[in-house]
């Protein structure tokens, strides 16, 4: 099934390779019919696919390359959730730059109080 996850950067709902195929075949209510193109002008990935399979002469092979499609778009989710997973989480360096901050002040406090003139 060709499904994007909003939390994958995706913008919209689902869409399964039923709702593509029909989608393909002209077969889909005006309303589904809006609301898949609404979701191909967000997503440039599937606009793309949508495309290509709209070229496929014989429509026996539409479900075979709407799978493969599938395939590819969740190796490519799996491949960014990999990249995610590797960054550093900024959050986890709060702490350190607090009291490095905290240092800096403290070090910035005794430097301006041993300027000062004694009395």
């Amino acid at each position: 099934m060709l499904k994007r996850n909003r939390t994958e950067g995706s913008h919209h709902d689902n869409i399964d390779e039923a709702q593509l195929l029909a989608y393909v075949e002209g077969s889909l209510s005006p309303e589904e019919q809006f609301r898949i193109e609404t979701l191909l002008e967000q997503d440039p990935f599937l606009n793309d696919a949508v495309e290509g399979l709209a070229e496929i002469k014989d429509k026996a092979q539409l479900k075979a390359i709407a799978g493969q499609i599938n395939a590819q778009l969740r190796k490519q989710i799996q491949s960014r959730r990999k990249q995610r997973r590797r960054r550093p989480k900024l959050e986890h360096h709060w702490g350190w730059l607090f009291a490095l901050i905290l240092l800096l002040l403290v070090l910035l406090s005794w430097w301006v109080i041993k300027q000062m003139p004694a009395h």
